[in-house]
């Protein structure tokens, strides 16, 4: 199916609908949003009808002020400049490396490592297209809609050539029960795989979007618990959220909130773990009614 085709269908078919279809088309099954049993329904579920407070704190640049005052400023990274044209990029008021990053949409990275081996035409071209997209029309993730276009500057999470490591951390609240499941990304650039472990650092028989590696090739962080008590921190209040997090050299820097990760799209395997996941926590209609 070509792009321009995919772009059509979305124009024509009601929202709902195409929401169905890409449910039907990523598990094989057609999703029940009227009784919301497994994982994925439930996120599915937010990508038709998501809660308001999702759209600011999906915004990268927002949040920023939200995990100052639940966790504090120590866990954000240093911002060097916010921009909402792309002709307003000024290299030389830039350090010398930096992490380009657009605060209305997922996965708009471009990591300069030496600023003064790229053209600025690149980077003012790369932001310009950034600043031209909706990444709502993208994923059908409507809560994206209405964040407001801009690109920021921060520092770049490296250390000695390497980058920071990643440590997603999906948060389940229930019943006043809390439960906390660590996903981590290795060799993101070559070989991409993906671990969970539990918050004992015990690994679990699951794959959820990517294949895994020998568990015991992913070393435990000597911060793990502050890495959790920060999740925590950040998750509070949310039936789920995964709470995105980098750690570089036992130094914890804040990511982003993920609210629909996958679009709900991220297959389980073994399948029936995505009921097991959907018993962790309620889908937001139950939580949140009288919204």
């Amino acid at each position: 199916m070509s792009h321009r085709f995919k772009i059509l269908i979305k124009r024509v078919l009601p929202r709902r609908m195409m929401i169905y279809g890409l449910h039907r088309r990523s598990h094989g099954v057609w999703p029940n949003f009227r009784k919301q049993q497994t994982f994925s329904e439930k996120i599915a579920g937010r990508v038709l009808r998501p809660r308001k407070i999702y759209s600011p704190l999906s915004d990268k640049f927002f949040v920023r002020e939200y995990v100052r005052q639940r966790a504090g400023g120590s866990y954000l990274t240093k911002l060097y400049d916010v921009i909402s044209q792309a002709e307003d990029i000024d290299l030389d008021k830039l350090p010398r490396s930096f992490a380009m990053k657009a605060t209305h949409g997922s996965g708009w990275v471009k990591l300069v490592s030496d600023s003064s081996s790229i053209d600025r035409p690149e980077i003012v071209n790369t932001a310009a297209s950034w600043l031209k997209l909706n990444y709502y029309k993208l994923g059908l993730e409507s809560h994206y809609d209405c964040i407001p276009p801009l690109v920021m500057f921060e520092e770049l999470l490296i250390n000695e050539g390497k980058l920071a490591d990643d440590y997603k951390i999906h948060c389940f609240q229930k019943n006043g029960e809390r439960r906390q499941i660590v996903q981590v990304h290795t060799n993101r650039f070559t070989n991409h795989c993906v671990n969970l472990f539990d918050r004992d650092w015990r690994p679990l028989d699951v794959n959820h979007g990517h294949k895994r590696r020998p568990a015991d090739g992913v070393d435990k962080p000597d911060n793990l618990d502050e890495l959790l008590f920060v999740a925590n921190q950040l998750s509070s209040g949310f039936n789920y959220v995964r709470v995105d997090l980098y750690n570089i050299d036992g130094r914890i820097v804040f990511g982003e909130l993920t609210f629909t990760p996958g679009a709900a799209k991220d297959k389980f395997d073994p399948p029936g773990m995505d009921s097991v996941w959907g018993t962790y926590f309620d889908s937001d209609e139950v939580c949140y009614q009288e919204e």
